[in-house]
C-alpha cells in the first residue's frame, strides 16, 4: 500500500510540474535586450559560436532586401540573413543603407554559401 501511495504522489508532482512547464509563456525576443552590440559583421564572425540562440545587435550595410508574403529578408554584408515580419518593419530601407539590426542568432550553416549566418525575431534599431 505504501508503494502505491508513493507512485500516486510522484505522478501528481510530475503532472503538476509538466503542466507548469507547458503553460509557461514563450519568450518574446522583441522585448529581450541584446546580449552584445557589434559594430560590424566582421566583429561578430570572430565570436559567433558564443551567441547561438542569443539576441544581439549588428551594424552592417544592406546588400539585398526581398519581400515575401509575411516576411522581409534583409541581407547584411552579403552573408548575414535577417528575417523580419513585414508588419514589424518600422522604416523604409534600401540597398547600401547602413543599419543596426537586433535579432536572435539561430546558427551558422557552412553549407549555405550565400547567407551562412541566420537571424530571426529581428527589428531594426533606430
Amino acid at each position: 500500500m505504501k508503494k502505491i501511495e508513493q507512485i500516486i504522489i510522484s505522478s501528481l508532482i510530475l503532472g503538476i510540474l509538466s503542466f507548469l512547464y507547458i503553460s509557461m509563456p514563450p519568450t518574446n525576443y522583441f522585448l529581450t535586450s541584446s546580449e552584445h552590440s557589434f559594430s560590424s559583421t566582421n566583429q561578430f564572425e570572430e565570436v559567433h559560436t558564443e551567441y547561438i540562440g542569443k539576441v544581439v545587435d549588428i551594424k552592417g550595410v544592406i546588400t539585398s532586401v526581398s519581400e515575401e508574403v509575411k516576411f522581409t529578408n534583409i541581407i547584411l554584408d552579403s552573408s548575414f540573413l535577417f528575417s523580419i515580419e513585414t508588419i514589424n518593419l518600422n522604416k523604409t530601407i534600401s540597398e547600401n543603407d547602413v543599419i543596426i539590426i537586433k535579432g536572435r542568432f539561430i546558427g551558422f550553416d557552412i553549407d549555405n554559401l550565400f547567407e551562412p549566418y541566420s537571424f530571426t525575431d529581428c527589428v531594426i534599431q533606430d
